[in-house]
């Protein structure tokens, strides 16, 4: 009996067949894979968000003076007098006579004695003339006064050179005058003092009254914060009403309160308060004014004590590092479901943005390619 044996040799399609499927899938799942890869990598997006940061005001009430108070202060007084003289405003004009003052020279080696209405003659032919008598030095100079020959504006005239036509010609060359000055006078408001004219001036010295005393006092005490008011005051005036007159005399008497307090104190306190108006953990507050400002709301002389009426601004903006603006918060999102979430924020007023390919349509999920800028406008 004769036996066969098998040499084991297998068909090879089917198992070459799975290979080239496997590394054809490998392939393609490579290229997708960067494909994916690169498309990710390739998207952009740029975000501009732009603010207006609001004002916000905080007022409050700041005692001084009592041994609770939250800021060191005290009241204190002075009297000031002043007087000042004031014009009716409902005046007339008049004529007047111009007056003012001339130097007189004298060029020769002789003195000149001049008596008082000598002539002084401009070159526009301007007469005026001495008021009293005088000599000029020979070789030297003299001061007089003078007035216009003729009344009216005719004779207000700025400086001027002047000769003096009752000497001799030859001397006239030798001995003249000269102003420097103008010559004022050739009119004049007269008026009739009204109720409404000592009232208007009264305000006005009550103010100054006011700032002489502020000033007294702040010399006291330089490095302190203070506010002044006007506690009591009187006024007299030394013309009659419906008198005609050019001036009347104001006197004014007054006592003046101070109230001083510790400036840098005040300041920190309005600050604390103002920072209390950031309401929510996204605001932050961006800049405020010099200082605070204060009033007195009202004092106590004997006591030594006063209330202010404290006021601080200060404006109030989006937070750029808040949880609203993370980038996460933008991941996926569209430009529309960008911008209606932009501007649902408090203080937003617009939104621009760059997306990068073109074919890019939504911000992409890595941090790295999205950029995010806080702009604030006016």
């Amino acid at each position: 009996m004769v036996s066969t044996r098998s040499n084991g040799t297998q068909p090879t399609g089917q198992p070459v067949r799975f290979y080239k499927f496997v590394a054809l899938s490998f392939l393609v799942i490579t290229i997708v894979l960067l494909g994916v890869v690169i498309f990710m990598s390739s998207k952009r997006a740029d975000i501009t968000i732009i603010t207006r940061a609001e004002p916000v005001d905080a007022t409050m009430s700041v005692d001084l003076g009592s041994t609770n108070a939250v800021v060191s202060g005290f009241v204190t007084s002075t009297f000031v007098e002043m007087t000042k003289n004031f014009s009716p405003e409902g005046t007339k004009t008049e004529e007047g006579t111009a007056e003012g003052v001339v130097t007189l020279y004298n060029d020769t080696d002789v003195a000149q004695p001049l008596v008082a209405t000598t002539r002084l003659l401009t070159s526009d032919g301007v007469l005026f003339r001495l008021k009293s008598a005088i000599t000029v030095p020979a070789q030297g100079t003299i001061q007089a006064n003078v007035y216009a020959d003729k009344a009216g504006t005719g004779s207000d005239i700025g400086p001027a050179s002047f000769t003096l036509p009752g000497l001799r010609e030859d001397k006239q060359t030798l001995i003249y005058a000269k102003s420097e000055m103008t010559m004022s006078g050739g009119t004049r408001s007269i008026g009739v003092l009204s109720q409404d004219d000592v009232s208007k001036a009264e305000k006005i010295l009550l103010e100054e009254l006011k700032k002489k005393a502020s000033e007294d006092m702040t010399a006291l005490y330089p490095d302190k914060g203070a506010l002044f008011e006007v506690a009591q005051y009187a006024f007299e005036h030394d013309a009659e009403l419906g008198v005609e007159t050019s001036l009347f005399n104001l006197t004014g008497k007054a006592t003046v309160v101070g109230v001083f307090y510790d400036k840098d104190k005040i300041n920190t306190y309005a600050q604390g308060i103002l920072e209390k108006q950031v309401v929510s953990n996204s605001e932050v507050l961006q800049s405020v004014q010099d200082a605070p400002t204060a009033v007195i709301a009202n004092y106590d002389m004997e006591r030594g004590q006063a209330t202010l009426t404290v006021t601080h601004t200060g404006f109030v903006d989006i937070d750029p590092n808040s949880k609203e603006l993370q980038k996460i918060m933008f991941f996926g999102k569209t430009e529309d479901e960008v911008r209606r979430y932009v501007m649902s924020l408090n203080h937003v007023q617009g939104v621009e943005m760059h997306f990068r390919p073109l074919w890019n349509r939504s911000v992409p999920h890595v941090a790295s390619h999205v950029n995010i800028v806080v702009r604030q406008v006016e």
